[in-house]
């Protein structure tokens, strides 16, 4: 018997298409029981443009080391990266790069699944 997976807590990140761009989540999330996290993301346009969903984690004083990715296009729907290893003691975030498209109401998402 396996677990469904979920959105986890406090993951998601929404963007607006309509000029292009990188941002990082201000939400540390704690990682998840299974021990592994994979990124996922949706930007519901018919565009061929793409972008991009990542998972790193909160090391202080360190470089934050990428836990995963995917990159999909815009036209794709929802959809998710690999599963990679994810520790509950430490603490986790996501960020989203993603191309723009001058005059569009399009959001974005972009969020972490246990």
């Amino acid at each position: 018997m396996s677990a469904v997976a979920a959105e986890i807590s406090g993951s998601r990140l929404p963007f607006s298409v309509a000029t292009a761009g990188s941002r990082e989540d201000g939400d540390r999330w704690r990682g998840a029981g299974s021990g592994h996290a994979k990124a996922c993301g949706d930007v519901p346009v018919n565009d061929t443009r793409t972008f991009s969903a990542y998972i790193y984690e909160d090391r202080s004083f360190r470089p934050d080391p990428q836990i995963a990715s995917t990159s999909r296009s815009y036209r794709s729907g929802y959809g998710c990266g690999a599963y990679k290893g994810t520790s509950t003691g430490n603490k986790y975030y996501t960020k989203a790069t993603w191309a723009g498209i001058p005059g569009s109401r399009a959001t974005g998402y972009v969020n972490a699944q246990n």
